[in-house]
């Protein structure tokens, strides 16, 4: 699951810096792939992780969208990555993106910017998160 993850956001990554914008079908097919993992029994730490992941995402992302600082297809990739890696990871990747985050919003402010594409953040978390995956 985790390269399925991978491969999605870095075609994300690729959409959003180029023009801004994620297609929906980026993270609509890296949710459905996850759900079918999910119903066939093949979710790597079962379906109660994947869709604690799920509303972890949703609880996360949705409030920040809502006050403008997250872009709609950077929270639809949020929560098909929750339901895809599963809750924990999640709260890992989710820390590691935090702190790729605000080290691109800064690089935002030297550069004079005050937007910047988030996906990127993501793609650094999930890379951040890869050694650790095992563990889990």
């Amino acid at each position: 699951m985790f390269f399925l993850a991978l491969s999605a956001t870095l075609l994300a990554t690729y959409f959003d810096l180029r023009a801004r914008e994620i297609p929906n079908g980026i993270p609509g097919l890296l949710a459905v792939a996850a759900g079918l993992a999910v119903a066939a029994g093949q979710h790597p730490l079962g379906a109660q992780s994947a869709v604690l992941g799920l509303i972890l995402a949703c609880a996360v992302t949705l409030p920040i969208f809502q006050r403008g600082w997250l872009g709609g297809g950077d929270v639809k990739l949020a929560v098909a990555l929750g339901l895809t890696l599963g809750a924990q990871p999640f709260v890992l990747f989710l820390c590691f993106t935090s702190v790729a985050g605000g080290a691109l919003a800064l690089l935002a402010c030297i550069r004079g910017s005050a937007e910047f594409a988030y996906a990127p953040a993501m793609l650094l978390g999930l890379l951040a998160f890869y050694p650790l995956q095992w563990s889990l």
